[in-house]
């Protein structure tokens, strides 16, 4: 910028000194030719007009309409053309920049996603629940167990356990497999508490086994019974 200024700077400083110079030339002349000293300066800046409407004149032809036309007539040269495009400047690229979140936002979010998981683990085993008793137990009966279900993964008061009847089909190797699915599903708590929930909901169908007894033999017979062993709750 600053070399761009002294340029015209010294390109006017000439300009003028010349004009300057011809305007004088033109005084001298005038006072050759016995004129007096009013007269020549009025000759003076009669020429110094002149020259600055011609400078003007010529600046204004070259500027605005010769140099946009030589302009064009360089561009259509192929050289030129192809030149002119390499040299097209890069538009700008804008990042946007966003603020990262607080540690706040942050510990929210694992507690949704906490919590989201632990729905969806309560509901896998609920829709097991529901397929598993559908044929042996009345849909009422089914929702008590559900409850129940629900108390025993919150780690509830289980003294309000509700004990449910189901259809003689079902064994105590049946009830047993069930609690074995359903603690491993959830994996809460040790095995004995599963087995005071198995002994408080179902109490017909293991009346004559002793609590340790239903936790020593939770996965026993994974083949026998109706209700089988399983690896996840998820599978079909």
């Amino acid at each position: 910028m600053k070399n761009n200024q002294m340029e015209f700077i010294l390109l006017y400083v000439l300009v003028a000194s010349v004009m300057l110079m011809f305007a004088t030339l033109a005084r001298i002349s005038a006072f050759s030719l016995g004129v007096d000293n009013f007269t020549a300066f009025i000759v003076f800046l009669v020429v110094l007009g002149i020259e600055v409407t011609v400078y003007l004149s010529i600046r204004v032809v070259l500027q605005d309409l010769m140099l946009p036309w030589i302009a064009r007539l360089i561009l259509k040269v192929p050289y030129f053309k192809n030149k002119t495009k390499s040299t097209r400047p890069i538009d700008k690229i804008t990042i946007h920049t966003t603020e990262p979140p607080s540690l706040e936002d942050i510990r929210n979010e694992q507690l949704q996603n906490k919590a989201k998981e632990l729905e969806e683990k309560l509901n896998t085993a609920l829709n097991y629940t529901r397929k598993t008793f559908a044929p042996y137990a009345s849909d009422g009966q089914i929702e008590v167990l559900c409850g129940n279900l629900q108390l025993y993964f919150n780690k509830l008061d289980l003294e309000k356990l509700r004990s449910i009847k189901t259809s003689k089909d079902l064994s105590s190797v049946d009830i047993s497999h069930f609690g074995w699915n359903i603690w491993n599903h959830f994996n809460v708590g040790k095995r004995i508490e599963i087995a005071h929930f198995l002994k408080r909901v179902f109490p017909d169908i293991l009346k004559d086994a002793e609590v340790e007894s239903i936790k020593s033999h939770l996965k026993d017979d994974e083949l026998k019974g109706i209700i089988k062993i399983r690896k996840s709750l998820i599978e079909q």
